[in-house]
């Protein structure tokens, strides 16, 4: 835990990233790191989010798939989603997307150096559902990821913030789209 459990301190947080030394042919932790989100957010109340920076596959024998998963037994509710950094293997890739959505999250690529504030910010954004007027969810998906589909209809589009904002009136004609924005 490179930052104690708090509200984001965006300097504190670009400090600790900063001070993370990458070594190569290094073992990849990535379900013991998750295990250790579990750990940390116990008892932890409000939203939570868990943002996985990778540069690689699973090298150390533990279940990723799994721990995500037991977040849940555990009754911790974390949205996970994964940054992967200069991965160049499309199944792997697509194993990240994976166990991204199974946390709820998204999967963020991020190729070159340039290409990582921008993943990770994209990764810190929210989860969003499209809310028909019985209260139905029709769809959800996070914020800035890929777009949803749904039937012509008047719907509502909830961002999960805490608390969350509602976009009541999006109309959604035959073959339309629609999106809204949200202001920092």
């Amino acid at each position: 835990l490179r930052l104690p459990l708090s509200p984001l301190d965006r300097a504190a947080a670009r400090s600790a990233v900063a001070e993370i030394v990458s070594i190569n042919k290094a073992k990849t932790a990535i379900g013991a790191a998750l295990a250790a989100a579990a750990d940390d957010l116990a008892g932890a109340r409000g939203q939570k989010l868990i943002v996985l920076i990778t540069d690689g596959e699973e090298t150390c024998d533990a279940d990723p798939a799994a721990e995500i998963l037991n977040l849940r037994a555990k009754g911790i509710d974390a949205r996970v989603s994964i940054v992967g950094f200069a991965v160049d293997d499309a199944a792997l890739k697509d194993t990240f997307a994976a166990w991204a959505a199974a946390g709820g999250g998204g999967y963020f690529d991020a190729t070159r150096p340039d290409e990582l504030a921008p993943a990770v910010q994209r990764a810190l954004l929210p989860p969003f559902e499209v809310v028909a007027a019985d209260g139905t969810v029709v769809a959800s998906g996070v914020a800035g990821g890929d777009p949803v589909a749904v039937p012509p209809g008047t719907y509502t589009i909830r961002v999960l913030t805490d608390p969350p904002l509602d976009f009541p009136g999006i109309v959604i004609e035959s073959g339309g789209a629609a999106s809204v924005t949200l202001a920092e």
